[in-house]
Formats: structure tokens, C-alpha cells, sequence
């Protein structure tokens, strides 16, 4: 793909080629799952971003290039956000799912192997969104060679990869220089994140997408946590290969007003229910921001952001669950080979 930063600089751009280019990018992940935010390319990650642009300024008529395509999401940990914005993400495209929001209501309960489950969904659907509280679960499926996609919706505290694609289309939405080779000095942002990385799935992949695919972005990444060693080994090493300077520490109040990026969490799961977790650090109105600074969150919030940052230029949450649907819409039409260069014509008239 030619300069791909300046295919998406302008979200929203209809350029015949940019498009183009995006769907012959995507057209690599047909047939692929995608289990961590690394198993995708940063060109690939781009042409994602660009090809959810082009979907989300679609408007709201559906479009049925996933027509005669079944989604499956199996969701063995609670969820509101990620699995109904995959499943209208589907039917926004045209598709049909098939919902287990329950794991009570699965033969695992009669005592069945998750894998003999996911060889009986093999049969009933084309491509699985596969949410389960254990780590390595989502790993063993795709080595076992299962025959058709599986997107991950969240592994225990592994990672949460479509999370991380939200969340970093929402800030190169909000400063499109991001997504660029190498951005100015007045463009990269310092960042720090509220929460402990190596429990937290949605920090974890977020820092793995910031490592590996966006490292000139950066300037400095801080780390708030009340952990003597809230980074794992995997995130350390990366951050160190990619000589990006970072920093732990647990007074959230001296760093607060140095980040032009604050990303907050404060639940990890734990024993099959997410838990608070964390340093005991509120984000509101009163907190010293930047004035230019934005706040992120993957929601739910309990009483660690203040709602009185709703109304304020400093919330990018919103914009970040608002992105969820055309990005997870992107990587459906990317994973069942569904993606056409022709998206206008495929409207329903």
C-alpha cells in the first residue's frame, strides 16, 4: 500500500485509489483469526482504520456485503459493549448471528471440552467471536487448526485486540499525524496510563499496539499503578526494542498534568467476575489536566471518572465506543473475505 498515512490523514476521504489500496491490504486476513493485536501488520491495522472510516460515513442504511454469512459471538465472561457491537456490526452488514451469552447455557456446563464446543460452532457459523476467562484458551483453538476465523473478545487478562483497534482509531481520529512514519514533535503525545498493563487486557493490548505499531507516536509512556511491576515481560521487552522511554510509578497527581493522553481502567477480571483493580485514582473536573489532553477508558466506569468530564473536549471515551462498531464491521468484512472495493453499491436500495 502506498504512503497509508496519508490514505487515512482525512477519515472519511471516498479517493477511489486509497480505497482500493485498503481492500487489497485487507483481502490478506481473509480466512486468518485474530487472537492478539499483533497478529496484524501496522499496514493492515491502517487499512482497517480506513476501511471503518468509509463504513461509519456510509451512513445508517445497511449494506449487506455479509449477507448469507453467519457471525457466532460465545461470550463465557460478562459483556455489554464488546459482544453487541459485534453483533451489530453484523447485522449492520447484512449478516446473522448466533449468541451464547451465558456459558450456563452451553454443554460446557454437562461437563463438555471448550474444544469440542468450538468444533460443534465450526459447523454452525462462519466466522466466532470467542470471549473465555482463560488465557491460553483462544491460543490452543488456533493451534488445533480450527477451519474458520476466530476474533478474540477478550482472554482472561491476556488481551483484549479489538479493544486496542477502538481505541487507537479513536486517537488517530483525534490527531490523524498519529497514524503517520514519523510524526513531528509537536505531533507525538506523552501518554499515561492508569492501571495495571500486565491484569489489565485492554492496557496490555493497547501498549502492544502502541509498541509495535505505533512507537514513533510516542514521546513518553508513564505508568500509574500501585504494582511494584504492573508491565509484564512481553510488554518490557518490546518497549525496550522499540527504545521507548516509560516510566512506573504511583503519584498520579505529579504526572497528571504532563499527559496529553491519559488512558484510565480500573477493572480486571478475577475468578470468572471483574473486580476493581488498581491505584485508587479519580479523573474528573477538578483533576490538573492539559488543556488540550484527552482522557480514554474502555467503559465500564464506576466512580474512577467523573461524569462531569462527559460534556468536556477532554472525553474521548465516547468516541472510542462510537468507533467499535465500524472497526469490528472492518475486520469481519476483512476475516470471511467479505470485503468489497465497491461499498457504496452494495447499499440496500
Amino acid at each position: 500500500m502506498r504512503n497509508t498515512a496519508s490514505a487515512i490523514s482525512e477519515f472519511g476521504s471516498d479517493a477511489a485509489e486509497a480505497d482500493d489500496e485498503a481492500s487489497q491490504v485487507l483481502h490478506r486476513l481473509a480466512g486468518r483469526s485474530v487472537v492478539s493485536i499483533l497478529d496484524l501488520t501496522r499496514e493492515e491495522l491502517l487499512a482497517l482504520f480506513a476501511t471503518a472510516s468509509r463504513l461509519r460515513n456510509a451512513g445508517p442504511r445497511p449494506l449487506r456485503l455479509l449477507a448469507g454469512t453467519i457471525v457466532l459471538t460465545a461470550f463465557f465472561e460478562p459483556s455489554t459493549r464488546t459482544r453487541l457491537s459485534f453483533e451489530s456490526a453484523a447485522h449492520r452488514l447484512g449478516g446473522a448471528v448466533l449468541s451464547v451469552a451465558d456459558m450456563r447455557t452451553t454443554s460446557l456446563e454437562k461437563g463438555e471440552s471448550l474444544s469440542d464446543t468450538v468444533v460443534m460452532f465450526e459447523s454452525y457459523a462462519d466466522v466466532i467471536v470467542l470471549r473465555h476467562p482463560d488465557v491460553q484458551a483462544l491460543h490452543d483453538i488456533r493451534a488445533k487448526g480450527i477451519s474458520i476465523p476466530v476474533i478474540n473478545g477478550g482472554n482472561g487478562i491476556d488481551e483484549h485486540p479489538t479493544q486496542a483497534m477502538a481505541d487507537w482509531y479513536a486517537l488517530v481520529n483525534w490527531r490523524p499525524a498519529l497514524a503517520g512514519e514519523c510524526p513531528g514533535a509537536t505531533d507525538r503525545i506523552s501518554l499515561c496510563v492508569v492501571g495495571t498493563p500486565r491484569r489489565m487486557r485492554s492496557l496490555r493490548s493497547f501498549l502492544l499496539a502502541a509498541a509495535v505499531h505505533f512507537p514513533a507516536a510516542l514521546r513518553a509512556v508513564t505508568v500509574v499503578s500501585d504494582e511494584p511491576e504492573p508491565l509484564d515481560a512481553d510488554l518490557v521487552a518490546l518497549l525496550d526494542k522499540q527504545r521507548i522511554a516509560y516510566r512506573c510509578t504511583d503519584d498520579f497527581d505529579t504526572v497528571a498534568g504532563e499527559a496529553d493522553v491519559i488512558y484510565q481502567n480500573a477493572l480486571a477480571p478475577a475468578d470468572g467476575r471483574y473486580q476493581p483493580y488498581g491505584p485508587p485514582v479519580r479523573i474528573d473536573a477538578q483533576t490538573p489536566l492539559k488543556p488540550s489532553a484527552v482522557v480514554m477508558h474502555p467503559l465500564a466506569r464506576r466512580t474512577e471518572l467523573g461524569t462531569d468530564l462527559d460534556a468536556t473536549a477532554h472525553n474521548l471515551y465516547f468516541r472510542q465506543a462510537a468507533g467499535a462498531v465500524p472497526v469490528r464491521q472492518a475486520l469481519l468484512l476483512a476475516v470471511t473475505g467479505r470485503l468489497s472495493s465497491e461499498l457504496g453499491s452494495a447499499r440496500e436500495s
